[in-house]
C-alpha cells in the first residue's frame, strides 16, 4: 500500500530530526563529574541472595595510596555450612611488583564480624577469614575489612600509567563457593584469571577535586569537601565487579542509546579518538541489545587507560589502551571497543568461570564482534582484526589444541590467544553453519535470558543449544572443545 507524499515528507523529516538527536555528542569538561543517575534497578526473584559491598575509600594520587573500609554482607547460598570465608587479594600478585618503582600491595589491617574482631590470615592473593561458628545455609555474615592499597606504576588492569590510574581488581573481593567448593585460584599472568558472582555495590571515593572518574554503576552524588577534594558515590545493579579509572586529563563525551547513558572518558589530547570510541560503543550497545537481549543497566562507559594489552572488560565499564587513540589505529581501537562492549553480555550479565572455561565468554565475545562487523559494517572476518588468522597460523605451526582447559594448562600465551579467541570464535561460526543463523541467534537469546546474573558452564550452553535446535550436538562440541592436543 502506498503512502501519500505529504506523509512521506513528514516521516522523513521526523526521522532526520531523530537521527540528528541520536547522533548528538555532548562534552563536559575536566571539572564536571557527569550526570547524576537514578538508583539502579535490582532484579528480584533470582533464587539466591546476592552479596552486598559498601566500600568507603580515599585515594592520594601523589603517593598512589588508597585507604579503604569494606562492609560486606555475605549470604550462604550453598547447601553446606561454611566455617570460613575467602577473599581474593589480586593486587598482591607478583607481576604488580616486577620491574616497577612502586610495587603494588593490598594490605589487610583488620577484619571484624559485626563489632568483634575475628581471626584472619592473608597469604599472597588470598585472605581467609575464620568465623566463630559455621555459617549455616541461608544465614548472613556482616564483615568489615580495613585495608590499604598501594597502586603500582604499572601498565595493567591495576596501575598508574600515562597519567591515568586504573583500578581493576583492586579491592578484597569474595571468592566463589559452589558445588566444587571454594575457588581459590591465584592471579595467573594469562588471560582473565577471575571468577566472581553478582553483587550490589555502593562505593564512596574521596579524591582531589581536579580528578575525573569513570566507574561501574550509577553516579548518585558528588559532595565538595575541604582540601579541595570531593566525595563521589556510586550505586550499582547486580554486577560481578566494580572498577574505576581516573585522571586529571580526562574529558568526557556522552550520548544515549535509548534510555542508556553511554560515556567516553579520554585525555583531552585524544578528543578525536574519544569521540570515535563513543560512536563505536553506542553502535555496538545498540546492535547487541537488539540481537541478544536488552542491556539491563543505566549507563555504559568506555575509558582510555594506560592498559597496554588493548582492552579489558568490567561491568558497565571497559578499559581501552590509550596508545590506540590516534587516527592511524582507528580500526584497531574500534574493534577492541566493540569486543569489550560484547563482554557486557558474555561475562557481565551471563557469567562463567574465566579460569576454567575462558572460551565461553571470549570465544562467544569474539564471534559477537564479527557478527557486528558482518551485519553493521558489511565486513567479513578477513576484513577485521579478528584472531581467526592467528588460530590458523598456530594450527599450521603447532597442530590443533583443546579449547576447553584451565588457564594454567595452556602451554603458552600464544596458544591461549589462538585457541580461546580464534578457535573459540570459529566454533560459533561452525555452529551457525550446523544449525542455521536463525537458530543460533535463538540459542544465544535463550542462553542470555536463562543465565542472566548467574554463572553458566560449557554444559549449560550445550544443553541450551541442543534444546533450541532439537539436535544432539555432543559430537560437534566434543570435536571443537576437546580437539587434538599440540604435537
Amino acid at each position: 500500500m502506498k503512502r501519500r507524499s505529504g506523509l512521506r515528507l513528514f516521516f522523513a523529516a521526523t526521522g532526520l530530526i531523530l537521527l540528528i538527536l541520536a547522533a548528538a555528542v555532548y562534552l563536559y569538561g575536566p571539572r564536571q563529574a557527569g550526570p547524576i543517575l537514578p538508583p539502579p534497578k535490582v532484579p528480584e526473584a533470582l533464587g539466591f541472595t546476592p552479596q552486598v559491598y559498601d566500600l568507603n575509600v580515599s585515594l592520594d594520587p601523589s603517593t598512589g595510596r588508597l585507604s579503604g573500609i569494606s562492609r560486606v554482607e555475605y549470604t550462604n547460598n550453598e547447601e553446606v555450612p561454611l566455617p570460613e570465608l575467602y577473599f581474593h587479594l589480586y593486587p598482591n600478585a607478583a607481576l604488580f611488583s616486577q620491574d616497577v618503582t612502586r610495587p603494588g600491595r593490598l594490605t589487610i589491617q583488620e577484619v571484624k564480624l559485626g563489632e568483634s574482631p575475628v581471626p584472619w590470615e592473608a597469604r599472597n592473593t588470598q585472605l581467609k577469614v575464620t568465623l566463630p561458628q559455621a555459617l549455616a545455609p541461608g544465614e548472613k555474615a556482616r564483615l568489615t575489612l580495613t585495608w590499604e592499597l598501594v597502586v603500582p606504576d604499572y601498565p595493567g588492569r591495576l596501575g598508574e600509567n600515562e597519567g591515568i590510574i586504573s583500578l581493576g581488581n583492586w579491592y578484597p573481593i569474595l571468592a566463589v563457593h559452589d558445588a566444587a567448593g571454594w575457588h581459590l585460584d591465584p592471579y595467573y599472568d594469562r588471560g582473565d584469571p577471575f571468577y566472581s558472582e553478582v553483587a550490589r555495590y555502593t562505593v564512596h571515593l574521596t579524591v582531589p577535586d581536579e580528578y575525573q572518574v569513570a566507574a561501574t554503576g550509577n553516579l548518585r552524588s558528588v559532595k565538595d569537601l575541604p582540601g579541595p577534594t570531593k566525595e563521589l558515590t556510586w550505586e550499582s545493579g547486580l554486577v560481578r565487579d566494580f572498577a574505576l579509572a581516573l585522571s586529571r586529563e580526562y574529558e568526557t563525551a556522552y550520548g544515549r542509546v535509548g534510555r542508556v547513558l553511554v560515556q567516553s572518558y579520554f585525555p583531552r589530547t585524544e578528543r578525536d579518538g574519544g569521540r570515535r570510541v563513543l560512536q563505536a560503543g553506542r553502535a555496538a550497545l545498540d546492535f547487541f541489545s537488539r540481537t541478544f537481549g536488552p542491556y539491563p543497566y543505566d549507563q555504559f562507559t568506555l575509558a582510555a587507560t594506560g592498559f597496554y594489552q588493548g582492552g579489558m572488560e568490567y561491568p558497565n565499564l571497559v578499559f581501552l589502551a590509550r596508545q590506540f587513540y590516534g587516527r592511524e589505529d582507528a580500526d584497531i581501537l574500534e574493534y577492541i571497543a566493540v569486543h569489550e562492549t560484547a563482554h557486557q553480555w558474555w561475562y557481565g550479565v551471563v557469567g562463567n568461570n574465566q579460569v576454567e572455561e575462558a572460551w565461553l565468554d571470549e570465544g562467544l565475545t569474539e564471534f559477537s564482534t564479527l557478527l557486528f562487523y558482518e551485519k553493521e559494517r558489511g565486513q567479513t572476518a578477513e576484513g577485521t582484526r579478528s584472531l581467526l588468522g592467528l588460530y590458523e597460523a598456530y594450527r599450521q605451526a603447532n597442530g590443533d589444541g583443546a579449547v576447553l582447559r584451565r588457564l594454567d594448562a595452556f602451554p603458552s600465551d600464544l596458544a591461549y590467544n589462538a585457541l580461546v579467541y580464534g578457535k573459540g570464535c570459529l566454533l560459533f561460526l561452525k555452529l551457525r553453519e550446523e544449525v542455521g543463523e536463525e537458530t543460533l541467534l535463538k540459542i544465544l537469546r535463550t542462553y542470555y535470558r536463562r543465565y542472566a546474573y548467574r554463572t553458566a558452564t560449557s554444559r549449560d550452553f550445550i544443553q541450551v543449544a541442543e534444546e533450541v535446535s532439537g539436535r544432539d550436538l555432543t559430537d560437534f562440541f566434543r570435536r571443537w572443545l576437546e580437539g587434538a592436543e599440540e604435537g
